[in-house]
């Protein structure tokens, strides 16, 4: 018999720039059998964002947090991260973008994998390139099996308090976007551990929306993706899947 979580030891983890009606569609496809808490981290968003969070915290036992300049990704995740071991203890951790929505089966699926031997980190599959409209993942069937493969995708993950302990958390130096991803999943396998995506895990993703709806948050991602790309570069050696170094910096 599957164990059901206590409360507090699982944390799902949101952090936003605007696009609130994506946020707000992200918030309702959140389904598992297992109690959660959720922390929202508001990165400067200028909508109505902040109003929303805090109604959301006045009815449900939710953490919103305000900053009024963008954390960047890997501080973001990092944060909500401490916040959630800090004051929940928790385990496992369920980091979604905000522009997509979930399989209701989705959560407890990655739950389930993160039982496997070794694997610390995993994610759900996008269905994007498969259905016309959003809103059919929400009833699609999933493959009667589930087929892991060592691709995780960092729209829709879950990790492991043990991924943390192991790993670490992620470099805040890749700011504000672009190549943590693949950072953390290159150091888990460095590690001798496993970061998977599995094919039952369904989530619709509308595809970057924070940046295709703000000219200057794209602007500022753009000259970000290029200064990562070369700090990514001296930190190991090589361009993803063309490391050469083993530890970081060669050291």
């Amino acid at each position: 018999m599957e164990r059901i979580l206590k409360s507090g030891e699982l944390a799902i983890i949101l952090p936003v720039i605007n696009c609130l009606d994506y946020t707000r569609g992200m918030i309702e496809s959140i389904k598992t059998k297992h109690p959660y808490k959720l922390i929202l981290i508001n990165n400067g968003s200028d909508d109505y964002t902040y109003e929303y969070f805090e109604e959301l915290a006045q009815v449900k036992d939710i953490i919103a947090i305000h900053f009024r300049e963008n954390l960047g990704c890997s501080a973001s995740w990092n944060y909500g991260i401490r916040k959630a071991i800090k004051k929940y203890d928790s385990k496992y951790f369920f980091i979604p973008n905000n522009d997509i929505l979930l399989h209701p089966n989705t959560i407890d699926i990655l739950i389930k994998t993160l039982g496997s031997p070794r694997s610390i980190l995993t994610s759900a599959t996008d269905v994007s390139g498969k259905v016309t409209h959003a809103q059919r993942v929400l009833k699609m069937k999933p493959p009667a099996k589930s087929r892991l493969t060592e691709a995780p995708e960092f729209s829709c993950f879950m990790m492991t308090k043990e991924a943390i302990d192991k790993i670490g958390y992620f470099d805040e130096r890749f700011y504000p976007a672009y190549f943590e991803d693949n950072d953390y999943h290159y150091r888990i396998k460095q590690a001798g551990y496993k970061a998977t995506k599995n094919s039952r895990a369904l989530y619709f993703h509308y595809g970057s929306r924070t940046i295709k709806d703000n000219a200057l948050i794209k602007t500022k991602a753009n000259i970000g993706y290029a200064a990562n790309a070369e700090y990514y570069d001296q930190k190991w050696g090589g361009a993803p899947s063309k490391e050469k170094y083993h530890t970081p910096f060669n050291k």
